[in-house]
């Protein structure tokens, strides 16, 4: 194409409902190329106009079993690669090694690794390399954080209006005759550059599960270690204790997702794998969505997979299973069985290896943060 084609609103708009993947490669083509999509306006109007992001990768980020510092080895897997691919330096860009708490329609939110003589967080974009920083105060053992981006409420690329930012505190209070354990939360205003406490708690003596949340709609799901979800809806302050679609019995590995904007839970018991979507948050309604027995799931993946169900089953109860559902989003399950870690398609049932969990250490066999990341060139406001 001729690049003073490229000017025209015609050419403009054409190239803007291109996804992002494509255009990360077409920036390669030349110089021109390159600087007409790294256009403020052009990312802006693309993030709104093209077409749903859809999944790239999966970002790793392994953790001691038996202490609270930080690891800081963070990993970018791509899902669609014809091999295994490794990236180590994705987040090279920012100012200081850092742990990842989530990533939003191509937005990443991660903080500083602990120990840090300055603790921060951040916002950022791999692909355009733009950051901002949150103050980070009150430190605790245990912190959790969660981001969410809506880019349709963005009226330019440099507001913050789409931008949701909440922390959860476990309250242990003591009071003449009972304890009270709940949560509180605290909601970042961007305006004014602070947090502030919201009057909402939710009482549950269950603990959340670190970096196991979703924000779905604009309302945050945090995993508990009770089988229930702590959800709390940040616009109307308001918060909610749903149960979990568990079987009665028996032990199952759980993890939340979110799929065509509904809440998943991806639940792997000793005989199936289930995809429970929530209906209701007020009355803990699910729908099954999918119920794969693994004999099935091993008959279609006979190169991966062999005596799947009596392995799972002699699992049970242990504290590394047989098979573990990592991540989920848009019907792509990042499952781990045994020391491999897969890609597993809800839709076509089919698998596809992403790594063996040793290539990025020993601490990423228990208890690993996994997030699904999306490529997009959303700017990230100053």
């Amino acid at each position: 194409m001729d690049l003073c084609l490229m000017n025209s609103d015609i050419s403009f708009n054409v190239l803007s409902r291109l996804p992002a993947t494509m255009l990360v490669q077409l920036k390669m083509v030349s110089k021109g190329w390159q600087h007409f999509i790294a256009d403020p306006d052009f990312m802006h109007l693309q993030t709104k106009v093209a077409e749903p992001i859809s999944i790239s990768g999966y970002f790793f980020q392994g953790k001691f079993l038996y202490s609270d510092i930080d690891v800081e080895k963070l990993s970018y897997i791509p899902i669609r690669a014809k091999e295994t691919k490794i990236y180590q330096n994705v987040l090279d860009f920012l100012p200081e090694k850092v742990t990842i708490l989530g990533s939003s329609n191509g937005l990443i939110c991660c903080r500083s690794c602990i120990p840090s003589p300055d603790p921060t967080i951040y916002i950022c974009n791999p692909v355009n390399k733009q950051w901002m920083n949150v103050k980070w105060d009150r430190i605790l053992k245990r912190d959790y954080i969660a981001f969410s981006y809506n880019p349709a409420c963005n009226s330019s690329a440099t507001s913050t209006i789409g931008y949701k930012l909440v922390r959860v505190f476990e309250v242990n209070e003591c009071i003449p005759g009972k304890e009270e354990f709940y949560f509180s939360f605290e909601i970042y205003d961007w305006d004014r550059k602070v947090w502030f406490k919201s009057k909402e708690i939710c009482h549950c003596e269950d603990s959340l599960c670190i970096n196991k949340q979703v924000f779905v709609q604009g309302i945050l799901y945090w995993l508990t270690d009770g089988n229930t979800v702590v959800m709390f809806d940040v616009e109307n302050e308001l918060s909610l204790l749903v149960l979990l679609p568990t079987p009665a019995g028996g032990k199952c590995q759980i993890c939340l997702g979110e799929c065509d904007g509904e809440l998943c839970c991806v639940v792997v018991s000793q005989e199936a794998l289930m995809v429970w979507a929530l209906e209701n948050h007020f009355h803990s309604t699910w729908d099954l969505r999918s119920y794969i027995y693994l004999h099935d799931m091993e008959e279609t993946n006979q190169e991966y997979l062999c005596n799947l169900t009596a392995r799972v089953s002699s699992s049970v109860g242990e504290i590394v299973p047989w098979m573990q559902p990592l991540a989920f989003k848009d019907g792509m399950l990042s499952l781990r069985v045994s020391n491999s870690v897969y890609s597993f398609d809800i839709h076509t049932k089919k698998m596809g290896l992403l790594f063996d969990v040793f290539d990025l250490g020993h601490e990423f066999i228990v208890g690993p943060t996994v997030v699904p990341y999306s490529v997009s060139f959303a700017s990230v406001a100053n």
